[in-house]
């Protein structure tokens, strides 16, 4: 019984790591990266199930010792599967993020020359829409490689924090619906995914928008690349 509750609690550490890796998204899990979190658990899981196996060894017959250790053998190769692919285990789970949580943008990993990528999906209006920040301030992008700067509407602005009433409507600015009458600004920064730029060239335009800011070529015209696969962007830092 004892032997059993200790092959439990192996097995739902493994998932519950798994688990934790999972839905952590990008960030750190108590204070540790995620590869420094599924060396430890690994680690911590192994030490467990060895102690475990030397305890058992001492109390059961040899084919029960037999047995015990193809069962743990089995867990070790998942503890030690779930440590060699990490890196790979990691990008599947942000692509099922990326697909099961529209507007995410999830990391991909880097190039061969240590460029960091990041995903997202197409929203089922044809869209790219984004989760990313203007000033520190969690905004919603949507994907516009027709405007020439990020773009916004005055009602946008307020919210983040934009004086409108300091703005002068004498620019023009190209947009998916054509030419608007717009004011000048400049972003102190602008963040989608891991990728952030500083003093982004914006505009705020005159009217009602469409409730959204559009990512516009003064950020994606920074990039090392912006690629469009069927349903997927990718941006390349």
């Amino acid at each position: 019984m004892r032997r059993d509750l200790i092959l439990y609690f192996v097995l739902a550490a493994v998932a519950g790591t798994i688990l934790v890796l999972m839905l952590n998204h990008g960030g750190t899990i108590a204070g540790l990266s995620e590869d420094n979190f599924a060396q430890l658990a690994s680690l911590a899981i192994l030490g467990v199930g060895i102690g475990a196996l030397l305890v058992m060894s001492m109390r059961f017959r040899l084919g029960e010792l037999l047995r015990n250790i193809l069962i743990w053998s089995g867990v070790f190769a998942v503890v030690i599967s779930l440590y060699a692919f990490r890196a790979e285990f990691s990008a599947f789970k942000n692509r099922v993020l990326a697909v099961l949580m529209p507007g995410s943008v999830v990391a991909l990993g880097e190039t061969d020359g240590g460029r960091r990528r990041f995903m997202a999906t197409r929203s089922a209006d044809g869209h790219f829409y984004l989760n990313g920040k203007i000033d520190g301030k969690p905004t919603s992008f949507i994907v516009d490689t027709g405007a020439s700067v990020v773009a916004m509407d005055s009602a946008m602005a307020d919210s983040l924090g934009i004086d409108t009433a300091k703005l002068h409507f004498t620019n023009e600015v190209m947009t998916a619906n054509g030419v608007a009458k717009a004011a000048p600004v400049r972003l102190h920064s602008v963040t989608i995914g891991g990728i952030t730029r500083h003093g982004v060239q914006g505009a705020v335009t005159e009217g009602v928008g469409l409730g959204t800011v559009l990512l516009g070529m003064s950020f994606l015209g920074t990039l090392t690349s912006y690629d469009f696969r069927r349903d997927r962007l990718v941006l390349t830092d």
